[in-house]
């Protein structure tokens, strides 16, 4: 009888419980064998590196570089890499963006840990996988942020978590006057004034979860 290949698999996401379910889901099955867990992008590209993984199981909301970055990066460094986004981001140019950075698919965390087990099958397999929550909306939808480029984007995503202009700087490698300029074109192509309302737009658009589900715009800081 031949052997069941065995698929690897790592998991980021910064809530413990989220890791410590989706670990559970995934050894109930007796193919997948989860080789390691981090709590953020920096950690999880260091220990990735360092261990042979077939999938990546990755959240996009992380306390430091979000799911986009981290899908660009592991892929550049392993092309082979299946990266696989659970979020709970449902529509706006966020998801379109992800596969077009090589991510394999997206799976909602609205979803049951079946839904789950499926899309590492697929995606390990090599095929895409979108969850039914995004449908063809992927494809199709438009939103206000479609007008900006993947930096402008990344800034903006950075904003409405409410981080000043020296922590993007920071975490973008940029020089705060960089920062300024592309925030103040953010907020021309918006059409928006302050990062509140900034926030706002970013929920409307699904690209953040509603305030009541920890998706808050935690201050109005610019400086």
């Amino acid at each position: 009888m031949p052997r069941t290949k065995m698929i690897r698999v790592f998991v980021i996401d910064d809530h413990p419980l989220v890791r410590i379910g989706m670990t559970w889901v995934l050894e109930t099955q007796k193919d997948f064998r989860v080789v390691g867990e981090a709590t953020n992008g920096k950690d999880a590209l260091a220990a990735i590196a360092r261990r042979r993984v077939d999938v990546v199981l990755c959240d996009y909301h992380l306390p430091d570089m979000d799911g986009l970055e981290v899908t660009r990066r592991l892929l550049e460094a392993h092309p082979d890499l299946k990266v696989l986004i659970v979020s709970v981001l449902e529509g706006g140019p966020v998801p379109r963006r992800l596969l077009a950075a090589g991510a394999m698919g997206y799976v909602s965390k609205a979803r049951d840990g079946s839904a789950v087990v499926r899309a590492v099958r697929e995606v390990a397999a090599g095929h895409r996988y979108l969850d039914d929550a995004l449908g063809a909306r992927v494809l199709f939808e438009t939103t206000p942020f479609d007008q900006l480029s993947p930096r402008q984007l990344e800034v903006a995503m950075l904003m409405v978590q409410g981080k000043r202009n020296a922590e993007i700087a920071l975490e973008l490698d940029l020089t705060e006057s960089t920062i300024r300029t592309v925030r103040a074109k953010v907020m021309a192509k918006l059409g928006v004034q302050t990062d509140i309302a900034l926030a706002r737009l970013a929920m409307d658009c699904g690209l953040i979860p509603p305030a009541g589900d920890g998706g808050a715009f935690r201050s109005n800081r610019s400086g």
